[in-house]
């Protein structure tokens, strides 16, 4: 038969209550209980408890600590989980102070708890203990180095070019470029924009817009003498078309 996995502390519980219901003594109640639990009897429950108590987990005991039931009734305002647990917990006036899971999870047992109620329990008292263990080993603070900022976009403005004399489109020349390169172009012969040359075809060069920035990424192309590679030059080879 399968036994249990409750404490004696839990078994010895469990008879008291059976002793009062049933009106007999406390020997043949610890014996009803042990069989109920799986066991021979008491001495084979007891025996079998002692050599195997159950895994626990400790509250941690260092410079700083708060009872469970204090740090839970924190919660009680959550709409979660937790917080239905933390208000269960004010509702309950025979609530415990355990100082082991094992021992509210058996408390929860003997209150014919939900299935839900002790999965709240056991998350409860994970986050409980990681709780404790963040504030007796606080992590040291690291040095934090500043990262350069990576801008996404070109750092040339627009020029205004003043005194320059366009030429007329018959003498005008043509600048080399490729991919990547960066340019200039004017669309009235005064103001310069700063372009990034994003392809080339025998009659045009394509490129996307750098500033004004709300117009950045934007893809144009023009005639191979428009795009120079300064904003005067840009202004004396404005597009005329």
């Amino acid at each position: 038969m399968k036994h249990s996995k409750h404490t004696i502390a839990y078994i010895k519980r469990q008879a008291k209550n059976f002793k009062k219901q049933q009106a007999i003594s406390h020997t043949q109640a610890l014996d009803l209980i042990s069989k109920k639990h799986g066991y021979s009897n008491w001495k084979h429950c007891h025996k079998m408890l002692s050599q195997n108590p159950p895994l626990e987990v400790k509250v941690v005991t260092n410079l700083f600590h708060v009872p469970f039931t204090d740090w839970l009734k924190k919660h009680k305002n959550r709409n979660s989980p937790l917080g239905d647990l933390a208000t269960d917990m004010l509702r309950d006036k025979e609530w415990p102070s355990h100082n082991s899971f094992q021992d509210y999870q058996d408390y929860l047992h003997f209150k014919n708890a939900s299935i839900g109620a002790t999965a709240a329990l056991k998350m409860a008292w994970r986050t409980y203990i990681a709780y404790l263990k963040k504030k007796n080993c606080p992590v040291s603070r690291k040095s934090i180095v500043a990262k350069p900022s990576i801008k996404n976009h070109d750092l040339r403005k627009i020029v205004v070019v003043r005194k320059i004399t366009p030429l007329h489109y018959a003498e005008r020349t043509v600048e080399k470029f490729v991919p990547g390169d960066k340019a200039w172009i004017s669309w009235d012969g005064r103001k310069a924009y700063p372009v990034t040359i994003t392809k080339v075809d025998e009659r045009h060069y394509t490129f996307k817009i750098e500033r004004p920035l709300k117009n950045a990424g934007s893809e144009h192309f023009l005639f191979l003498d428009e795009v120079r590679s300064t904003p005067e030059l840009a202004c004396i080879n404005f597009v005329t078309s």
